[in-house]
Formats: C-alpha cells, structure tokens, sequence
C-alpha cells in the first residue's frame, strides 16, 4: 500500500484541544493551539514546565509535550464509570476520533505541519482519579491516551486531519 493510499485510509481527525496553565488548573477548550517543537502547546503547563509531572525525567525525552486520547476511550471510560466525563476531564491535550492511538504507538503523524511521534502511553494515575472525581484507573483501563514528542512545531487545530507518515 502506497503512502498516500494508507494516508486516505486513516480518517481520523482532531476532536478537541485542551490547554491549562498550571497544574491542577482546569482544562481549557481551545479552537487551535500552537504546538512548539521538544515543549508542548504554547500557553499549557508542560509546555512552560510547570505541570505536576515536568521535574520527572520522561523515558523518552520530550514526550511530556503532549498528551492525546481518542474519543472510543472516552466512550469505554463513561460506559465503565456511568459517567459523562469530557476530554477537559481527563487532562488530556488533544482528543482525536477515528483511530486507536495505542495501536500507532512510535509511529508519526502530521497534524497540518506539526509533525508528532506517539512515544508511549499516558496511563491514568490516582492523580487524575483525584482530580475527576471518579477511579480513573477502571474507567480508563487500557485507554488512558498517549504521550508525544513535538518534533516541528506549527499551529493545529480542531478538525484537523492526522496523516499518518509511516
């Protein structure tokens, strides 16, 4: 399959995009943001280093810039919970819809032309549990969303595709 062909067939798009500007600080919907390569989204906690987990060294450098989950997780996460839970809820940066994000896990993807590398998962702590209200690590269970690496910066926004580069 051709990489433009593997391209159309993604079909996934950004859903939300959620900034804070320090920890514990609620989550703010955004029309687009400005992602800045080896940092996060201009204006969030993790891009200006103050959010509950910056001081801890990343396994894979930079992967504290972004955080992303998918809409199905979300989905799992309230039938599980019996609850209404928001992608602002699970302090998750960009929501996407249409593809499972563990399963493109060290792969790349442009988001108009910011370019993302998947590095791992985001696993729900006790942390977000507090933060929410509800047990995080049942009602996200082997979908708590993913880490990224920036690797070049540009602006990105709801509605936008993800294009998959390999």
């Amino acid at each position: 399959m051709s990489q433009s062909s593997a391209q159309n067939s993604l079909n996934a798009y950004i859903h939300g995009l959620y900034i804070a500007a320090a920890r514990g600080r609620p989550m703010q919907a955004v029309a687009r943001a400005t992602a800045v390569a080896g940092h996060g989204l201009a204006g969030d906690r993790y891009h200006d280093a103050v959010g509950t987990f910056s001081s801890r060294a990343a396994l894979v450098p930079g992967a504290r810039a972004l955080s992303l989950i998918d809409t199905a997780d979300i989905a799992r996460c309230n039938d599980r919970l019996g609850s209404t839970l928001s992608g602002a809820d699970l302090r998750r940066n960009i929501v996407v819809e249409g593809i499972d994000l563990l399963a493109w896990r060290d792969r790349r993807f442009a988001l108009g032309e910011v370019i993302i590398r998947i590095a791992g998962r985001c696993a729900p702590c006790g942390l977000l549990s507090r933060y929410a209200g509800w047990d995080m690590r049942t009602g996200l269970y082997r979908g708590g969303g993913m880490r990224a690496v920036i690797e070049r910066g540009g602006e990105i926004r709801i509605d936008q595709p993800l294009i998959a580069l390999d």
